[in-house]
């Protein structure tokens, strides 16, 4: 007797699961990393952060985001005074910043070494396949099946 490998398996459940969810229309937030880089299922609530290395002052810099009613909101900018000043940034520490997002998009030619961190992962930006020139990063409320279809294809874990 063949007994099936773990992937076949693994598409099965995914597809009973996926037809089980778009029959109830479950639509979960997802981070959308490109438009065929990774999708990463996140709430309200959720922590993430862009690290990367500012181009006029060659510092570090650490965009600190939340996930608040369906939009990305830019709460702290770490830096330097000097990057925080050409930031337009005033203040450092906790909620020096405030601006809510829908999206934002990275250069695909950035020297940045732009690094996403978002739940316990790390996606180098460079890494992601760009369209028109850069890398969108997005919330998306997307069906659960599809959702599904997107982490068996995923190559990023």
């Amino acid at each position: 007797m063949i007994r099936p490998t773990a992937r076949p398996r693994r598409v099965l459940a995914f597809a009973v699961l996926g037809v089980a969810c778009l029959s109830l229309g479950l639509r979960p937030q997802v981070l959308e990393v490109g438009r065929a880089g990774p999708r990463i299922w996140v709430s309200d609530g959720d922590l993430l952060s862009l690290r990367y290395t500012q181009s006029m002052y060659g510092v570090p810099v650490e965009e600190r985001l939340r996930v608040e009613h369906g939009s990305l909101v830019l709460f702290e900018v770490v830096s330097t005074d000097a990057a925080l000043e050409y930031l337009g940034i005033e203040a450092r520490g906790a909620n020096n910043a405030r601006r809510v997002l829908q999206d934002f998009c990275i250069p695909a030619d950035s020297v940045g070494n732009h690094v996403l961190f978002v739940a316990g992962r790390s996606i180098l930006l460079s890494s992601v396949a760009a369209e028109g020139g850069s890398i969108r990063i997005r919330l998306v409320r997307q069906p659960f099946f599809i959702y599904l279809i997107h982490q068996l294809r995923e190559p990023w874990r």
